[in-house]
């Protein structure tokens, strides 16, 4: 059995035998994916880069909607918030372009265009923080731009305050929102976003049938927000407190 099937199976044994809601009575919260849930993983994405800088405003001078993001992280296998745990999120501007890399330019029909835009030396909309005691963080960014053939996302990356594996998911978005979004200014010159995937469907990415990565969006007198929580284990907490030889070595 995989290490991942293994700790799934864990977790999910943890939850029917009532012992994470034994153990969250006094911190389970109603957000997002709902309490002490794990949050499924996904692919990282090819635009994924190694340096992402340590803020909450990720805007820069990007143009868009404003939306921020509640993110709490916890741990299933004991329904406790994890402090420490370093956050990482990055998505498309509105043009739907990803700073770091050197984005291919589509054609209308979403075929290559043969044309590049180069943004390598940019950071825009990416960023990382560390949770607070609480497990929290907050990130305030744009409302992500679509490109063909994908549904509106963004990627998320948890990384352990210790040891253990990062947990890699990626996060969409209501498709009634995005109309209403790509109808404003900043995206009406591209209109919506012709992939319009719903929970359920078929789809090579197979975590667009999970709900629960489905942000709950609210709105605000200049955008969005989305309060989510952020489902995980890291197994090498299941080994208690790590030697030197280990933190270090």
């Amino acid at each position: 059995m995989k290490r991942r099937q293994m700790i799934t199976g864990l977790a999910a044994l943890a939850g029917s035998a009532g012992l994470g809601r034994v153990l969250a009575q006094d911190t389970q919260s109603a957000i997002g994916a709902g309490a002490c849930r794990l949050t499924r993983q996904d692919v990282t994405g090819p635009f994924y880069v190694d340096f992402y800088p340590d803020r909450a405003n990720l805007m820069e001078s990007e143009k868009g909607l404003p939306l921020t993001l509640d993110f709490m992280v916890r741990d299933v296998m004991s329904c406790k918030p994890v402090p420490g745990a370093r956050v990482v999120i990055w998505h498309a501007n509105a043009e739907g372009y990803y700073s770091g890399v050197e984005n291919p330019v589509l054609a209308a029909d979403g075929t290559l265009s043969g044309d590049t835009a180069d943004f390598r030396e940019a950071t825009f909309l990416r960023g990382q923080q560390t949770t607070d005691a609480s497990g929290r963080v907050r990130f305030v960014t744009a409302y992500p731009g679509w490109y063909f053939p994908r549904a509106t996302h963004l990627h998320v990356k948890v990384l352990p305050p210790d040891f253990g594996e990062e947990h890699t998911t990626q996060l969409y978005f209501p498709n009634a929102i995005n109309d209403m979004v790509y109808a404003s200014e900043h995206y009406v010159h591209r209109g919506p976003n012709p992939t319009r995937k719903q929970p359920g469907d078929d789809s090579p990415i197979f975590s667009y049938g999970d709900e629960s990565l489905w942000l709950n969006l609210k709105r605000t007198s200049d955008g969005f927000e989305a309060a989510h929580e952020l489902g995980v284990v890291f197994y090498g907490n299941m080994f208690g407190p790590l030697t030197d030889h280990y933190r270090h070595g």
